[in-house]
């Protein structure tokens, strides 16, 4: 972020702690709010808020910031709420899609077999994942652990973790190839 020569206000440039922890309190209460209405969930408008400036302080040094930072804060607080809203309305479209297919499941024993068949074949591809992706898909996927709580958990970087998770699942794609239609569903929920 290139600060302006004009002013030195602790908002154009946040680089120190205390600059940018006055940016936080100034902030924080009105990004939580104006998430909550995207998201309508108070938990996760904090998570959204907390990782937006999570993300200005990783990278405030390398961010250039041509509007305001209180224009930077919204917008990016926009975006992730509408990532979060993608995330969801996918895992709701996974869940009834599996809710379906375990109703004709159950009315055919061929759709069992095909299912644990699946299965079988899934676990076998999870478990030839090398030992750090494998168990990073398994706490992201498993666990149900998002890509911070996991790069802290290990202590290695959310990037690593995001690069991780898309070689297991660009594997597990190739591996099902033969059950793509079932696992175009499956790899719907597990893309994030």
């Amino acid at each position: 972020m290139q600060p302006n020569p004009k002013s030195n206000s602790f908002e154009d440039d946040f680089r120190t702690k205390a600059d940018f922890e006055r940016l936080f309190r100034k902030y924080y209460q009105n990004l939580c709010s104006y998430v909550f209405y995207f998201l309508k969930d108070h938990a996760a408008a904090e998570e959204v808020v907390q990782d937006v400036f999570f993300a200005l302080w990783q990278k405030r040094d390398e961010l250039k910031i041509t509007s305001s930072v209180k224009s930077y804060l919204y917008k990016a607080a926009r975006n992730h709420s509408l990532n979060v809203l993608k995330h969801i309305e996918v895992r709701e479209n996974y869940k009834q899609h599996n809710e379906r297919l375990r109703a004709e499941t159950e009315a055919g024993e061929e759709g069992v077999l095909e299912t644990k068949e699946l299965q079988k074949r899934i676990e076998n591809a999870i478990n030839q994942l090398p030992p750090e992706r494998k168990r990073i898909f398994v706490m992201s996927r498993y666990e149900d652990l998002k890509y911070r709580e996991i790069a802290d958990e290990l202590g290695i970087s959310v990037k690593t973790v995001e690069a991780q998770m898309g070689k297991a699942l660009r594997f597990l794609r190739e591996q099902l190839v033969d059950y793509l239609p079932l696992w175009l569903y499956v790899l719907l929920f597990f893309e994030r």
